[in-house]
């Protein structure tokens, strides 16, 4: 690329796609990024996210934003579905590309797409924005340095308002079927937390799943994963879509040989949500400081803006500079192949009644 700001396009312009065009304006404004072309089959849609960031040019046909010979890299946020023939019309065009979890609906096509990624060489990053959260990478530096000694057993639940319009009205409606979404509650939406498991805690050896539909639709609103890891740390992941409009909370509760560590999050930047705390032997817990965990975590990656909401912000940023580098991203597919085959293994784990060895599905 050129050493100016990186022209980008954007496919997808729904509830996800406008959270991003957010940041992008805010990285525009740094000059990090030129925003040429949106793009989204919904008027509305398009719209709405004008209001975010002002494109050049706006388009109802994603692959439009693909073709354009002015366009240097491609964000995609358009419904899961859609995934694979963007990302590979990205790919073949040699265009740098983001693409929003879940990478498609089968692992199958996970896989082609990670095969394809890696042998274009193309820049191609997944969007895993909890990696760049300040809390998250405290608790995996707690993890790496062995300051509390080995790491035992964790729980994580993941809870979020159900995305879909007959529960909150107004809202999309494709999360909430299997062909278009490929799973409910821990594809949809817990798939980032199967990310941070094999990022903090190490590659997974094995998983025992359980799941529920209780609202009736045929992807899972709860699920309940049992998760061994090649370290031996055992843990715990229940995920739920619920009714509870508003509400989008992720607690890590992390037993070490020396110390009980609780973590909350969400995804908006000093969000009510964020808290962390440690107890240590003989002592009461002690919350730590979140605004200063922040502070020093945008330090630690020579942060330069501060005019973002959300941490979406902080992976498109990098996104953007390692297209402006050449270099490799990160997460990039194979992080998503990691996550994507947690996911796997307890689906099948659900329909067989019976634990399920990672190696079994060929990606190990």
């Amino acid at each position: 690329m050129g050493s100016g700001p990186v022209a980008l396009g954007l496919v997808g312009c729904g509830a996800i796609g406008q959270v991003h065009a957010a940041g992008l304006q805010a990285l525009a404004e740094e000059g990090l990024c030129r925003p040429v072309v949106a793009a989204d089959p919904d008027a509305r849609a398009r719209s709405a996210l004008s209001r975010n960031c002002q494109f050049e040019r706006w388009a109802s046909e994603p692959l439009e934003v693909v073709l354009d010979p002015q366009v240097e890299a491609v964000m995609i946020a358009s419904p899961t579905w859609t995934h694979p023939q963007l990302v590979s019309a990205c790919l073949q065009a040699r265009k740098p590309v983001f693409c929003e979890k879940p990478l498609a609906t089968s692992f199958a096509d996970v896989v082609e797409l990670v095969r394809e990624a890696e042998a274009s060489g193309v820049v191609a990053q997944v969007g895993f924005h909890n990696r760049f959260h300040p809390l998250l990478n405290h608790l995996r530096s707690l993890v790496g340095s062995g300051a509390h000694g080995r790491p035992m057993a964790y729980s994580v639940r993941d809870d979020q308002f159900w995305p879909t319009g007959s529960v909150v009205p107004g809202h999309s409606s494709w999360r909430s079927s299997r062909h278009q979404a490929g799973g409910g509650a821990l594809l949809e939406h817990s798939i980032h937390s199967a990310d941070l498991l094999g990022w903090i805690f190490g590659p997974v050896r094995r998983v025992f799943g359980f799941s529920r539909n209780v609202f009736g639709f045929d992807v899972e609103d709860a699920a309940c994963v049992s998760i061994e890891h090649d370290s031996g740390v055992i843990g715990s992941l229940t995920t739920v879509f619920n009714s509870v409009q508003g509400r989008e909370e992720r607690r890590f509760e992390v037993f070490f040989e020396k110390a009980a560590v609780e973590v909350t999050t969400d995804f908006l930047v000093g969000a009510r949500e964020d808290s962390f705390s440690v107890q240590e032997p003989g002592s009461p817990p002690a919350s730590l400081d979140v605004a200063e965990l922040r502070q020093r975590f945008f330090d630690s990656i020579d942060l330069r803006g501060r005019n973002f909401a959300f941490y979406t912000y902080t992976s498109d940023r990098s996104f953007l500079e390692a297209v402006a580098a050449g270099s490799q991203a990160s997460p990039n597919f194979g992080d998503g192949l990691a996550a994507h085959a947690l996911v796997e293994a307890s689906y099948r784990s659900m329909r067989s009644g019976q634990p399920v060895v990672l190696e079994e599905l060929g990606q190990r």
